[in-house]
C-alpha cells in the first residue's frame, strides 16, 4: 500500500483530508500558511526545506498540492524521493476540478474574486487577501490600520491606489466545496459583488483532481511527476510545467 506525504497549502486543508480520508494509500497532510503564496520565492524556500526533510525511504512519493502558483513552485527539486504536482495555474484549478474548467470560467469573467470556506476560515488577523482578494471585513480592518499609522489623509490616498486594480474585477465567486459553514462565506462573496456592483456566482467544487493526486492516479496531462535529481521547471507551451534534470556541480 503506497504511503505519500501531501505538501500542501492551507486553502485547501478540508478537500485534501476529505480525500485522505477516502483513499486505500497512507497519506501524511503537511499543511503550509495559506498566506505564503503572495511571496513566491518564501514559499519555495519553505516547500524545498519540507521536501529535504524527507528522509530516503520515508514515502513513495511527495505530493505538491499546489499549483504554479504565482511561479511559486518553480525551480522545486526531488531528491531521492519522486515529486508529484497538479498541472494547475493554482489552487483554483484544485477546486473546481479541471485545467478546462478553470479556463471556461476565466474566459467567461477574467477578473474575479475567488472565495471558498478553507481560505476565509484560516485567514489570519491582519491578513486582507481572499483567495483572489480583500473581503470586506478585511479591508475594514486595513483601513482603520492605516489611519492609526498615517492618519486620515494618507489612509485615503493608499487606499484609493489600492483599489484602482478593482477595476478590472466584475465578479465575486463562492466555491462550495460541500464542506463547512458555507452561509457565512457565500454571504461575504455576495456582500463584495453588491458592494462593488459585480455579479456573484455559487459555483460547486470538484474534487476530481485532487482525489486522482491522492490516489495515485496521475495523468501525465494532468499531473507532473518529478523523478529524484529533476526540477521543476515552467514550460508555457508543455502543460506549464515540465522535469528537467539538475546539473551535476561543476
Amino acid at each position: 500500500m503506497p504511503h505519500y506525504i501531501a505538501l500542501t497549502c492551507e486553502a485547501l486543508a478540508r478537500s485534501v483530508y476529505a480525500a485522505a480520508a477516502s483513499t486505500p494509500n497512507i497519506i501524511s497532510v503537511r499543511l503550509f500558511k495559506q498566506g505564503l503564496h503572495n511571496h513566491p520565492k518564501s514559499l519555495r524556500v519553505v516547500l524545498q526545506e519540507a521536501i529535504d526533510a524527507i528522509q530516503p525511504g520515508e514515502c513513495d512519493a511527495i505530493l505538491l498540492v499546489y499549483g504554479m502558483c504565482g511561479t511559486s513552485t518553480v525551480g522545486l527539486a526531488a531528491r531521492h524521493t519522486p515529486l508529484v504536482i497538479p498541472r494547475a495555474h493554482d489552487c483554483i484549478t484544485l477546486y473546481l476540478g479541471s485545467g478546462q474548467r478553470y479556463q471556461q470560467e476565466f474566459e467567461r469573467h477574467p477578473g474575479t474574486y475567488w472565495y471558498s470556506v478553507d481560505y476565509i476560515e484560516r485567514l489570519e488577523p491582519g491578513s486582507s487577501v481572499t483567495l483572489g482578494a480583500a473581503n470586506i471585513e478585511m479591508e475594514d480592518a486595513e483601513y482603520e490600520r492605516l489611519v492609526a499609522k498615517y492618519g486620515e489623509e494618507t489612509a485615503n490616498d493608499i487606499m484609493e491606489e489600492m483599489r484602482k486594480w478593482l477595476r478590472h474585477y466584475s465578479r465575486a465567486a463562492f466555491i462550495d466545496t460541500g464542506m463547512g459553514e458555507t452561509s457565512k462565506v457565500e454571504t461575504i462573496a455576495r456582500k463584495k459583488a453588491e458592494l462593488e456592483g459585480w455579479v456573484f456566482e455559487r459555483l460547486e467544487g470538484n474534487r476530481r483532481m485532487l482525489d486522482a493526486l491522492i490516489n495515485g492516479e496521475w495523468d501525465a496531462t494532468e499531473y507532473l511527476i518529478v523523478p529524484p535529481e529533476h526540477r521543476i521547471e515552467q514550460a508555457l507551451n508543455d502543460g506549464l510545467m515540465r522535469a528537467a534534470k539538475i546539473a551535476a556541480p561543476g
